[in-house]
């Protein structure tokens, strides 16, 4: 994205060009690229990439810098490359490698990240509200994550969701009136690996009681592990899709000017995977309001039950469901 400075300066260069010919336009561009190479240059040189270049050097002359040790990367695209494959393995290395024991900055596109290996660090940051917001990937937003609360804002909008999953999920009590729904999807787990011949794949049975757990425990359904069920499929590839979507590095959310392009195909894929999960979720939805009067207090019956000020808009409530889906494939099995 071009800003004021840049805009001031095309039209400057321009201006002092009497015509337009084609080897005027072609001087122009070359010295507008170099230009442009020269500062990328620059802003790369500072440590922790172009991005903290861009940070320092917009910083007033009368602040004390304090340079953070880390990566220099690429110019412009900075150390996307750590990203790929095993990320944290490769950022454990570099902070090793750069001695930053406390702090580490690495640039990804226009974008600043730091890190920490320090346990003390960490927990002052997991405790400051400072930190309690994070960046809004495209896909987060494309997803509808923004209005859930690993991704929205913080503010009342954030605490109101966090007071919902802090009394209503994650609370001891709910945890152990759901201990036998778990002890029966775990004895249903055994039995399945007990039943098999030959090799097989554990994970995918995991998944599918994980799976089982959720959809009962969100949406009160139960189903057995050894049958199969359209709707349970259809929602594991759903999730699926979604945080693949999610955990995806996504070069336009680092690199603006690549936003309009949509190379990996993100953007395409999120905008035709939120019609169907608004499909399924609020079908469910639509279910549970027709059975008012046989709640079976699973989570969905308790964003209904809300009033006042924790009562929640049904766009509001899909997103919600759509990611406690991931949210319970945390929780173990059995007691």
């Amino acid at each position: 994205m071009e800003t004021k400075t840049d805009c001031f300066w095309v039209l400057f260069l321009a201006s002092k060009c009497k015509t337009f010919s084609s080897s005027n336009t072609i001087l122009l561009l070359l010295s507008l690229c170099m230009a442009w190479l020269a500062m990328a240059l620059w802003f790369w040189f500072y440590p922790g990439g172009p991005a903290w270049g861009k940070y320092y050097r917009r910083r007033q002359k009368g602040t004390t810098k304090t340079i953070i040790p880390g990566p220099r990367g690429f110019p412009v695209l900075g150390s996307m490359d750590l990203m790929i494959n095993l990320a944290h393995r490769k950022l454990c290395s570099a902070a090793i490698y750069f001695s930053a024991k406390r702090l580490m900055a690495f640039s990804l596109g226009d974008t600043r990240v730091i890190i920490t290996c320090n346990p003390d660090v960490a927990k002052e940051i997991l405790n400051s509200s400072v930190f309690a917001d994070r960046p809004m990937k495209q896909s987060a937003y494309s997803l509808m994550f923004n209005r859930a609360i690993g991704f929205a804002p913080y503010g009342v909008y954030w605490r109101t969701l966090r007071r919902i999953a802090a009394t209503h999920l994650f609370s001891p009590k709910q945890i152990t009136s759901t201990a036998s729904q778990r002890l029966d999807i775990a004895s249903q787990m055994v039995s399945m690996i007990a039943s098999r011949g030959g090799e097989f794949t554990v994970r995918d049975i995991l998944k599918k009681a994980s799976l089982n757990n959720m959809m009962r425990s969100v949406f009160g359904c139960n189903y057995q592990l050894s049958s199969s069920n359209c709707e349970t499929e259809e929602l594991s590839r759903l999730v699926e899709e979604g945080y693949e979507l999610l955990g995806k590095l996504n070069w336009s959310d680092h690199l603006p000017w690549l936003g309009g392009l949509d190379l990996q195909k993100i953007r395409h894929r999120c905008s035709g995977l939120v019609p169907k999960v608004n499909k399924l979720v609020k079908g469910i939805i639509e279910e549970h309001k027709l059975k008012s009067g046989e709640r079976n207090h699973d989570f969905v019956d308790v964003l209904l039950s809300l009033s006042g000020p924790d009562r929640l808009s049904d766009n509001d409530m899909i997103a919600v469901l759509w990611v406690s889906n991931k949210a319970f494939e945390l929780l173990p099995l059995g007691n």
